[in-house]
């Protein structure tokens, strides 16, 4: 099994009940990012993102851009994340 590092962001604030995963959904599949959202039981985000340094950068400028519409990110923080490839970007439940 082939593992990578990626980056696992923890998003507060406004961000659940606004369409939040369906729009980052759309958004990482017109960018052509990897990974998955998913809503956590504290009211946050979480996003994890498998590619290069330069994916993870523009998830990050996007983010401090207000990430979209509808949402209001608080704060975020992220931590490195070891994973199996990952080929496409889903919504988890």
């Amino acid at each position: 099994m082939t593992t990578s590092t990626g980056r696992l962001f923890y998003i507060y604030g406004r961000v659940q009940g606004v369409g939040f995963r369906y729009q980052t959904y759309h958004w990482a599949n017109q960018n052509g990012i990897k990974g998955y959202v998913y809503n956590r039981e504290d009211g946050s985000v979480a996003l994890g993102i498998y590619g290069s340094d330069q994916d993870i950068r523009f998830v990050e400028e996007w983010l401090n851009a207000g990430g979209p519409p509808g949402a209001k990110i608080d704060h975020y923080f992220s931590e490195n994340w070891h994973t199996e490839k990952i080929a496409d970007f889903s919504v988890r439940y």
